[in-house]
Parts: structure tokens; C-alpha cells; sequence
């Protein structure tokens, strides 16, 4: 009975201590749980806060700029579900807008929404499945969209007389994708047009015009040497449908010139110089009628 009491005695600071230890830890526990709490509802802010920034830089059109805002907010919360639901839903917005422009035949456009998400795919690629687009798909859209461009570009020069251009385009798009059956067809399409304009005017007695055009096509055939088998003319046909056209501007001018209208053989023999500046006996007879032009215009 003695000892009991004893032990009783020595054991109550022993209990007070543990009870005291316990309402300590569970003390520790409710600010770790509230630290807890506190530290999400400031995460949701900073998303909510990326949410609504990166929407007004995709309403912007600044797509960079919205990818940027939730990279760097994954790379701070990794695992936060939030987060990457975030970023997934702005990278298919994102993606959303290049079909848009594509299927509206905004090329231009498309092409660089495509290219925003092909330059970053390496910092989203970890979302896998998660994503309804892969990197190929992509580069392939990149690809189309430079290409369709190109040949409304090519039609509007085609359509305004700038064979230069048209062929300048073509003839650096199929250098980039020589393999693309598309490219081809549409480089092979754009010098059968240009030649078909120089046929038009030499049947419209613009012979200026058509040896001009004749010499744009001449002069850019031998750099598309894998084409020429598809092409339904070749280097001796323009070559002659140039001297057709010379040897029509040097008669009309020899004429004029016997006619006495030196003006006109002027005009007349140096258009052949605009396709053959290198032409030595056109030179010359351009410089002798100038001489009497000058003189006769002297003497009165």
C-alpha cells in the first residue's frame, strides 16, 4: 500500500508531462494543417492570377507570352494539378487558333501559331497524352502553311505581272522542300503560266512584252534542271520564240527608220535591249538613230 501510493505520487508529473507533449504535438499539427491550407489558397491565387494573365496575352495574340506565364509556374509547382490543367487547356487554345487560321486560309498566320508550339514543345512534352496534338503534326502544319502561302503569294504576283517574283518564290520554295510534291507541281505550274503569258502577247503583237517573258522563263529553266522533263516546253522553243521576237522588233524598227521616224526605231530597238542588253548590232543601231535624232533635232 505504501509503495503504491509512492508510485502514484512519482508517476502524476509523468502523466502531466505526456498530456502537456501531446498537446504540443497536436498543437504543431493544427499550424502545419493551417500552414498547409494557407500555402494552396496562395498557389491558387498565383494560378488564378497566370489564368487570367494568360487569357488576355491569347486574346492579345501574344502566344509566347501566355505559354511563357504558365512555364514558369510549372516549374515552380510541377505537381500541382492545377497547374498543368492550366496549361494544357492554354496550349490547345493555342492550338485551337492555328486550325482557325488555317481553315480560314490564313497561312500566314497559322504558320506561326504552329511554329510558337513547336518551339516550346520541349518544356510540355512531359504531358504525353494529356495533349491532343503531337510535335509531328506540327511540323507538318508548318510546313503546308508556308507552302499554301507561298502560292498565294506566287497567284497574286502571277496576277499583277511580276514573273520575277513568282518564279523568285517558287523557285526558293522548292530549294527548301525539294521532295514535296506540292512544291514541285506548284514551281512546274508557275513557269507554264509565265510562258503562257509570253505566248498571249505574241499572239497580241506585244512583241516587247513577250520576249521579255520568254527571257524570264529562259533564264531561270536551267536552274530547274530535274523539271524540264515535266515541263512542256524546253530551252529551244524559248530560244526561238526570243529571235521570233527580235527579228519582228528590229524589222518594225528598220522600217520605221526608213520611214523617217527615228523616234519610234528608237523606242522599238532598245525594247529589244530590255531582253537582250547584251545585244551588240541592236547597240549600235540604237546609238546611230539616237546621233541623227540629235542632229535633226539641232537643225531645226
Amino acid at each position: 500500500m505504501f509503495f503504491g501510493v509512492i508510485f502514484l505520487l512519482l508517476s502524476l508529473p509523468s502523466c502531466g508531462w505526456m498530456r502537456k507533449e501531446q498537446a504540443q504535438k497536436e498543437q504543431v499539427g493544427k499550424v502545419h494543417v493551417q500552414k498547409e491550407q494557407v500555402g494552396k489558397v496562395q498557389v491558387q491565387k498565383q494560378i488564378d492570377h497566370v489564368n487570367i494573365q494568360a487569357q488576355i496575352q491569347l486574346d492579345a495574340g501574344k502566344f509566347q507570352r501566355a505559354i511563357d506565364l504558365w512555364k514558369e509556374i510549372h516549374h515552380e509547382y510541377p505537381q500541382d494539378s492545377n497547374v498543368r490543367s492550366g496549361y494544357i487547356k492554354t496550349l490547345e487554345s493555342i492550338k485551337v487558333r492555328g486550325d482557325l487560321a488555317f481553315e480560314t486560309r490564313d497561312f500566314s498566320l497559322a504558320e506561326k501559331i504552329y511554329e510558337v508550339l513547336a518551339r516550346n514543345w520541349v518544356h510540355f512534352s512531359g504531358f504525353g497524352q494529356s495533349i491532343s496534338f503531337r510535335k509531328d503534326f506540327l511540323e507538318k502544319r508548318i510546313v503546308t502553311s508556308r507552302c499554301l502561302f507561298a502560292e498565294e503569294q506566287v497567284s497574286l504576283h502571277l496576277r499583277t505581272g511580276e514573273f520575277r517574283k513568282a518564279i523568285d518564290l517558287s523557285r526558293e520554295m522548292y530549294y527548301k522542300y525539294p521532295q514535296d510534291p506540292r512544291v514541285r507541281t506548284s514551281y512546274i505550274r508557275t513557269l507554264e503560266s509565265i510562258k503562257i503569258s509570253g505566248d498571249r502577247a505574241f499572239e497580241g503583237s506585244d512583241f516587247a512584252l513577250a520576249g521579255s517573258v520568254y527571257e524570264i522563263v529562259l533564264s531561270n529553266v536551267s536552274s530547274v534542271g530535274r523539271l524540264n522533263d515535266s515541263l512542256s516546253f524546253n530551252r529551244e522553243v524559248l530560244t526561238a520564240k526570243i529571235g521570233n521576237c527580235k527579228k519582228i522588233l528590229f524589222e518594225n524598227g528598220l522600217e520605221q527608220y526608213r520611214s523617217g521616224n527615228l523616234n519610234q526605231a528608237i523606242s522599238l530597238w532598245k525594247s529589244i535591249l530590255a531582253f537582250d542588253p547584251e545585244n551588240r548590232e541592236i547597240k549600235r543601231a540604237v546609238e546611230m538613230a539616237t546621233f541623227q535624232f540629235g542632229n535633226l533635232q539641232k537643225a531645226k
